[in-house]
Parts: C-alpha cells; sequence; structure tokens
C-alpha cells in the first residue's frame, strides 16, 4: 500500500491559502509554512490601543473587486460567513489638488487615469474584510485547521531545501523534497541560523511556492537549495528575478478627531502632483507622493468614531518615492544581507512620509492638519508585480514543484486566489495520478 502523499505550501498569504485548501478537499495532505506570526502575507491589518483608543489599519490590500464569474461566488461565500462586506464610501481620484468621484457604474469610465488603484476607479463594487482585511486570510486558515488533511505552521521560515531519495521524482519510488527551518519565524531572516543548527520540517512528495521569496537571494523568505536542484529550477530561478516588482511603503496615520471637511473617504492619486510630495524628485519637479489614501475608519466593521474612536487613514506611496527611501534605507545591507525594519526605520519613514501625507490632504481640510495620534510606517518590498510572468502558475511536474501567486499572474486577491487554487489543483492531480498508476 502506497504512503499518503504529503506536500508542503510555502507562503501564508490568499495564494497559499487558497493552494492548501484545493489540495486538502481533494485528499492530499498539506502542510502550510509562513513565517509571520499569523497569516496573511499582503492581506495584512494592524489592530493596537494607543492612549485607550482602539485603532485599525489596512496596510497591505486595500480592497478587493471581484471580475470572474468563480471568484464572484467566493466573495459571496466570504460574505455569507460575515468575513467580507462591501465598502459604499465616497471613493475617486484627486488630481491637480481636486477631488472628483468615480463612476457609479462598471465600465463608464473615470474621466481621469484609467482604472485608478488597483481597479478602485472601474465603478465595479468594492469590498474588504471584517473587520479587518486580514479576516479574510484567518477565515481560509480556519477552514485548513478544520480540516483532516491540512496542518498550519506558522512563525516557522522555511531556510533551506534539498531532493533526497534519488530517481526523477515521479511515481511512489521517486526523490522527495527535504524541508529545513527555524521556528524563529521573521528573525531567522536577519541572523539566519547556521545549517547544522536548522530544525527538520519534514519529507514531503511536491513544494508548492505561493510567493517569490523564496527564490530570491537577499529576501526575507529565501530557501537555500531550490535553483540547485535542477536546471529547470535554476532557470525558473533567473525568470522570478527577472521580474522587478514595485516598492511601496504603508503610512499609517490616526487622528483624535475626524479631518474636518474632507470630501472622500478613499482616492487614487493622479501621477502628477500639485503639492502632494514634500520632496520633489531627483529631476527637480513635483511628482505624488502617493498613488492611494484611504479612511481606513470608513470601512464596514472598523472601530466607529461615534464611539468616540480615532480616525484612521492609510495611504500607499508611489513606486517612486518608495525608491527614493530606499536608496538612504535599502532592503539589504551591504553584503547581501536582508536589512530588518527596525522600530527606528519605521519611525524614520513615518516622520518622512507624514509630511507628504500633510501636503496631500492641506488642500481638503480648513486650516492645519492636526498633530496625529500615532504614526508607523510598513516596507512592502514586492508590493506591486506590475510585469508578472503572465501564467496562472508555473507547474515543473518532474522536479515536483509549482510557483503561484503574484509573480506569476499579478497584485490583486482575485488573481491571488485564482493562481493559488490553479497550483494546488494541479499538483493533486498529479499525486492522485501517480497513485493510480
Amino acid at each position: 500500500m502506497s504512503q499518503p502523499r504529503r506536500v508542503a505550501v510555502i507562503g501564508g498569504g490568499i495564494a497559499g491559502n487558497a493552494a492548501a485548501l484545493a489540495l486538502a478537499r481533494k485528499n492530499i495532505s498539506c502542510t502550510l509554512f509562513d513565517m509571520g506570526r499569523s497569516l496573511g502575507g499582503r492581506v495584512a491589518s494592524r489592530q493596537l490601543e494607543q492612549q485607550g483608543q482602539p485603532l485599525s489599519f489596512d496596510h497591505g490590500a486595500q480592497q478587493v473587486t471581484a471580475i470572474g464569474a468563480d471568484f464572484q461566488a467566493q466573495l459571496a461565500e466570504w460574505q455569507a460567513a460575515g468575513v467580507v462586506a462591501e465598502w459604499r464610501g465616497r471613493h475617486g481620484e484627486i488630481a491637480g489638488g481636486a477631488f472628483r468621484p468615480r463612476p457609479e457604474q462598471p465600465g463608464s469610465g473615470s474621466g481621469g487615469s484609467g482604472s485608478g488603484f488597483c481597479g478602485s476607479l472601474t465603478g465595479l463594487p468594492l469590498y474588504v474584510g471584517v473587520p479587518n482585511n486580514n479576516a479574510i486570510a484567518q477565515h481560509m486558515a480556519g477552514q485548513l485547521q478544520a480540516h483532516p488533511n491540512a496542518q498550519l505552521q506558522s512563525g516557522v521560515a522555511v531556510q533551506a531545501v534539498e531532493r533526497v531519495g534519488g530517481g526523477c521524482g515521479c511515481g511512489s519510488g521517486g526523490s522527495k523534497w527535504q524541508l529545513r527551518g527555524s521556528r524563529r519565524g521573521r528573525a531567522a531572516a536577519a541572523e539566519p541560523e547556521p545549517v547544522e543548527q536548522q530544525t527538520d520540517l519534514g519529507l514531503f512528495d511536491a513544494i508548492v511556492l505561493a510567493d517569490a521569496m523564496p527564490l530570491l537571494p537577499g529576501s526575507a523568505g529565501h530557501v537555500a537549495g531550490i535553483e540547485a536542484a535542477s536546471t529547470s529550477l535554476a532557470q525558473l530561478a533567473r525568470s522570478v528575478q527577472a521580474v522587478a516588482p514595485e516598492p511601496c511603503f504603508a503610512l499609517m496615520v490616526a487622528f483624535r478627531e475626524p479631518l474636518p471637511d474632507v470630501p472622500f473617504d478613499s482616492a487614487s492619486v493622479a501621477g502628477d502632483a500639485s503639492s502632494s510630495s514634500s520632496s520633489g524628485d531627483s529631476s527637480g519637479g513635483s511628482r505624488a507622493a502617493f498613488q492611494w489614501v484611504a479612511c481606513n475608519s470608513s470601512k464596514p466593521g472598523r472601530p466607529q468614531l461615534s464611539g468616540g474612536a480615532p480616525q484612521c487613514w492609510v495611504a500607499l506611496t508611489t513606486a517612486q518615492r518608495a525608491k527614493q527611501i530606499l536608496e538612504r534605507r535599502p532592503l539589504s545591507t551591504a553584503d547581501g544581507r536582508f536589512n530588518p525594519q527596525t522600530e527606528q526605520y519605521r519611525a524614520e519613514v513615518a516622520a518622512e512620509l507624514l509630511a507628504d501625507f500633510r501636503a496631500l490632504m492641506q488642500p481638503f481640510v480648513q486650516g492645519d492638519l492636526p498633530e496625529p495620534l500615532y504614526t508607523h510606517a510598513q516596507r512592502w518590498g514586492r508590493a506591486f508585480a506590475t510585469q508578472p510572468l503572465g501564467a496562472e502558475m508555473l507547474f515543473l511536474p518532474a522536479q515536483r514543484l509549482v510557483l503561484c501567486g503574484d509573480v506569476c499572474t499579478g497584485s490583486s486577491v482575485e488573481a491571488a486566489w485564482r493562481s493559488g487554487r490553479a497550483a494546488g489543483n494541479a499538483t493533486a492531480d498529479m499525486l492522485l495520478a501517480d497513485a493510480a498508476a
């Protein structure tokens, strides 16, 4: 009797959760590894108290739109479960120092800069997680935890893999993937453990990479040994390394009282600035520091202003503004090691971006902006894959490895979900065919 097949899914964002669920539902045993304390990847939210007041920020993915019928059905399922709701706010675009509301009907055109930030100007309904955007990933993780074929290991960094057992990987006698790593989570990225001290994470018949970082030396999630396993995996690594995603910083700001007279709850920001950046650019021109700004408190399920909660805002920088910051505060150290975001790093970036936020918001507020109750910054070194590889997933059956996620399909929640589901289904079908042979 053949042994049950096991799959390792590396990366606990939307793509990784979707892949693991697809595997489990086809009766394939899977383990989902993520280096964070909790799952979610870029569907990230920050909840805290400041001076006894609740603050809530979605500092990763801002909203969800649904284009395909399959994802519309998934969104309806999440709505029925109470973890997603429509965000019926005042959405639009900032251009030339003025706000222009978006169209109310899909396909009617924004009258401005195209579809806007992540499709926000298309007229499609905007959805958010409830009580925060990370609730979507937590709901998927809960489904995995309840499934007998799935295991979750958060706070675990996979640091190295190796093909063992000989053979091509095909059939019941093929080689397997040996995983090693650290249970120190993200701390292991800045201070990797020596090989002899790494923890044995188990043997697996296949791997699903639900993020590009395992193939990127110097990144927080790099996994040694993948590209060395075969020439085709080395070529995959080179293809991923050739994709140049755009960086982004998220600024989180809370005010004790609502900003008066602001005419929007969210806005895409047009490329040309009109006083929207305090720093300008290296060419001497003025460009927008931010591509998106949103009142997080306007989203359904967040702490209510009527109950005395502070007003929370999130602003996402343009790639150009992020690169300016990274020139002085890079992703990697001089010796190629990952440069972690320390509290000092975040505080310095937040102070710099707060000046940009004041410049962006000043035309919409009577008088000076008040001093914030709280500021924080988050670095996303690989925020937006503007030129993805163009495949729903990349499947290497002989190596028993699949790559999915934004590097394949783009940076929307829908694209991540569809890519992960396809990767999980393809891997399951391959292993089930092996078992039947």
